[in-house]
């Protein structure tokens, strides 16, 4: 039997909220979160890493089975880390887009169980992310609105990979809809963040959602610039940034990329920003790549 079916039977059996299954998991001190526990019901996910691992001996006893009964259903581990770079396929183009950052968003998508599957189940149809830029010039608080599509599995959750020029201390969610904040892991070094959305109700194959939410970045941020990812399937992008009253602008330019190896195509670009405070990009049928707005 399949790890998600013979867990998911097993919960049905004992009775208990997948909420009192993650405080249970707690006091154990192999903390789970509840959408992390409904990915590993559902088939969406599952445990990886070594800690996930161990949570699931502590379900075994939670849920009053004999040992390795949930074990022994896990097929084997997937290679990890620098030995199984070339061992490992990875999905076309999503990698790609992350450039020399790939192997840091794998390995920060792995601490919240994910991989490079997730960053597009469900798939996002409609992407807009607004970028406030404050009065330095620098990036201060980006809202992300994202239609998306149930796939053939359905989802509980969704993920939001990002990156920082300074990652000093986690971002600030502002706030959420259709959507919850369940975990986040950050890399330091390069600056890569990962969110792990928790779907307000779950998504059945094919159906459609609406979700948004607001991230304040930690301090001392420098970048001028702001990127999104575009994967297969994508039906419209909008990049829009407004301008904090102290900053003006000499230009902003809207970009594209195919790969970070590649260098970037301009799309728009102008000096008149102040007239109106903001500058927006709209492409509707997006290629796959990367789209940007920068300013300076």
């Amino acid at each position: 039997m399949e790890f998600h079916r013979a867990l998911a039977l097993a919960l049905a059996a004992h009775g208990q909220s997948l909420d009192q299954v993650a405080r249970e998991l707690r006091l154990r001190g192999t903390p789970i979160s509840t959408s992390t526990l409904s990915a590993w019901q559902t088939g969406l996910s599952r445990p990886e890493r070594v800690a996930s691992v161990s949570a699931v001996s502590a379900l075994e006893e939670i849920l009053g089975l004999s040992p390795r009964q949930l074990r022994g259903t896990l097929p084997p581990r997937r290679p990890r880390g620098r030995r199984a770079r070339d061992a490992v396929v990875e999905p076309t183009g999503r990698h790609q887009r992350w450039g020399d950052e790939s192997q840091s968003v794998r390995h920060t998508l792995g601490k919240l169980d994910a991989d490079w599957h997730d960053l597009t189940n469900p798939r996002p149809l409609t992407y807009r992310a607004q970028m406030h830029v404050g009065p330095h010039g620098e990036e201060a608080v980006m809202r992300v609105t994202r239609v998306l599509k149930g796939g053939p599995g359905g989802a509980t959750r969704m993920m939001y990979v990002t990156r920082y020029a300074c990652l000093s201390q986690a971002p600030l969610l502002t706030m959420a809809h259709g959507c919850r904040l369940a975990r986040f892991s950050g890399d330091a070094d390069t600056g890569v963040a990962a969110f792990e959305f928790a779907l307000n109700r779950p998504l059945g194959a094919g159906e459609l959602a609406l979700t948004e939410f607001g991230i304040r970045f930690p301090p001392r941020q420098t970048d001028r610039f702001m990127e999104i990812r575009a994967y297969e399937g994508m039906r419209d992008l909008v990049l829009e940034t407004s301008f904090n009253a102290a900053y003006t602008p000499v230009r902003c330019q809207a970009y594209y990329q195919p790969s970070p190896a590649l260098p970037p195509r301009v799309l728009r670009e102008t000096t008149d920003v102040m007239t109106r405070g903001d500058f927006q990009y709209i492409h509707f049928s997006p290629e796959p790549g990367i789209y940007g707005i920068r300013w300076g």
